[in-house]
């Protein structure tokens, strides 16, 4: 079913929306919170808030790409319980979007919603300005949490590749971050 369709499903408040957007995006849904999460009961319980978000959100939301949001809904769901671990003692892995944005924690508390938001458009339009072969390692590894090995078998590159795209990447976006005013 096209996404069109299953967005009129969720408009007209028929259960089947959901259906179809586990049918046709639950295996990405799964794949981005493995990355961030790691335990299965752990992604089984994410995609299941994802779900219900999707449910609550549309409407009023009429997201024109249901793949990019519901992947969306899914890392924000994905690192909010991966947060909440650690708060707990309970995680032994990093929140790779925390990597990649490690030079703006000062040490002091949580980005706000606002500063959240501001850079996350920030960063959305700076990828814009980035080579697609870039843009595209950039957003495996730190959209999709992908690990560096298989970023370098998605792209073909090499590992070093990868890593040395990211570094010059995550470079050029920390000088975009300061000319926008961010203290890093």
């Amino acid at each position: 079913m096209d996404d069109k369709k299953i967005i009129g499903l969720f408009l007209a408040r028929d259960e089947n929306a959901l259906r179809a957007v586990e049918q046709k995006y639950g295996g990405l849904c799964y794949y981005v919170a493995e990355n961030i999460l790691g335990r299965r009961e752990d992604c089984e319980e994410c995609v299941n808030d994802v779900l219900l978000a999707l449910w609550q959100s549309i409407p009023p939301e009429e997201p024109e790409n249901l793949r990019a949001f519901t992947a969306k809904l899914t890392r924000n769901r994905a690192i909010a319980k991966r947060r909440d671990q650690n708060s707990r003692g309970r995680s032994e892995v990093t929140i790779v979007s925390d990597e990649c944005l490690d030079f703006l924690d000062d040490g002091t508390d949580l980005l706000s919603e606002y500063e959240a938001k501001r850079i996350g458009k920030v960063i959305s339009e700076f990828l814009t300005t980035v080579e697609e072969d870039s843009r595209d390692v950039f957003i495996l590894r730190y959209f999709l949490g992908m690990k560096l090995e298989a970023v370098a078998k998605e792209t073909g590159f090499t590992l070093g590749k990868v890593k040395m795209s990211l570094s010059r990447t995550k470079k050029r976006l920390r000088e975009k971050l300061r000319k926008e005013g961010f203290e890093l």
